[in-house]
């Protein structure tokens, strides 16, 4: 899977955003709820995201950060910046309806650590809600970017590899959704191996 990070100077105009599909139910079962992604580069200041899905009542009981908000209806986001570099690890931005964040960075599901015990200051994120739909919009801010990763430059081209999910553990009807295909044979996103493609436009 390929997508194209437009970049923009200032606050970005969803509408001309390129929208990613979280279609791939890897793991079965007949709740699907339709869920996309939007991607873009804000120059010289950070990369923002707008995910959401299609829910009229949404589970959501964590309130605080770093809570396990996958138990609950979430929308996640996992990014390698640098994944040209042996061994560099990705970033997981997982986050529910009430605008909890669960943010971690290293190489392997069982290798991770908090943001905010890196001592990183998590993304800003604002809360979507309306009837039928909810989300939420995140920054990651350059500086964030280069804390865990050293200085990077985004030109045209660079690679950057990532996937988008959308999921429910402990939701009425437990759910697993993705950008891009994941053959394994039990839910784990945790798996860079089968991350799409960033190109930066």
């Amino acid at each position: 899977m390929n997508y194209i990070i437009k970049q923009v100077d200032g606050a970005p105009n969803w509408d001309t955003i390129e929208s990613i599909s979280i279609s791939k139910y890897n793991w079965g079962g007949k709740y699907r709820p339709n869920a996309s992604a939007k991607l873009c580069y804000i120059k010289q200041d950070g990369f923002s995201l707008q995910i959401s899905c299609e829910e009229s009542n949404p589970k959501s009981v964590y309130f605080h950060n770093d809570e396990p908000v996958y138990k609950d209806s979430c929308l996640e986001f996992f990014v390698n910046f640098k994944p040209q570099t042996d061994g560099s690890g990705y970033l997981n931005f997982e986050g529910n309806a009430n605008g909890a964040l669960l943010c971690g960075y290293g190489p392997t599901k069982n290798s991770r650590n908090f943001l905010k015990d890196l001592k990183i200051s998590p993304p800003r994120v604002k809360s979507l809600r309306e009837n039928n739909l909810w989300g939420y919009e995140l920054f990651i801010p350059l500086s964030l970017i280069q804390k865990v990763y050293g200085n990077l430059s985004f030109e045209t081209g660079v690679i950057l590899k990532g996937n988008f999910f959308k999921c429910g553990d402990e939701t009425e009807l437990p759910h697993y959704g993705s950008w891009t295909k994941i053959n394994h044979p039990t839910p784990n996103f945790h798996l860079p191996e089968f991350f799409g493609t960033l190109e930066m436009g």
